[in-house]
C-alpha cells in the first residue's frame, strides 16, 4: 500500500521528535517540526500518539492552555531510553523482552530479577 508507515514509525518520530526539542512542546509543534520526508499526519493523529506515550510512561505532560508533552527521562539515563524507545516501537513486546534477556549473562540476569523482585538465584 502506498503512503502506509512502517509500524512504530509514528512513535519513533514522536519520540525524536521530543528528544530534539529544548522544552516541551505541544502536538502543533511537532506538527511545524516534523520530517518533510515523512508522511504528515493529523494532528489528532500525533495526540493519540502522545497520549500512548504517556499511558506507556515514556512521555509526560504538562497541563496548561495547550497541552505540552516532554520525554520522560527515566534512571539509567540514555541505554535506558534506547532500550525504552526499541520496546515501543516492538510490535511484539514480550518478544522483544524475551530476546533482549536471552541475551544477557548471568549476572545481568541477576541484577534485572532483583530489579522486578525475582529471585537472583
Amino acid at each position: 500500500m502506498v503512503g502506509r508507515r512502517a509500524h512504530g514509525q509514528l512513535k519513533t518520530t514522536v519520540l525524536a521528535l521530543l528528544r530534539e526539542a529544548d522544552a516541551p512542546v505541544t502536538a502543533r509543534m511537532l506538527l511545524e517540526r516534523w520530517p518533510e520526508a515523512e508522511p504528515r499526519p493529523a494532528f489528532t493523529t500525533v495526540i493519540t500518539v502522545l497520549t500512548r506515550l504517556r499511558q506507556a510512561g515514556a512521555v509526560e505532560r504538562i497541563e496548561g492552555a495547550e497541552a505540552r508533552f516532554l520525554v520522560r527521562h527515566v534512571a539509567g539515563g540514555v541505554a535506558a531510553e534506547s532500550m525504552l524507545a526499541a520496546l515501543f516501537e516492538s510490535a511484539d513486546r514480550g518478544a522483544a523482552l524475551m530476546s533482549f534477556a536471552e541475551q544477557l549473562d548471568p549476572k545481568d540476569l541477576d541484577v534485572l530479577r532483583r530489579a522486578v523482585g525475582g529471585d537472583p538465584a
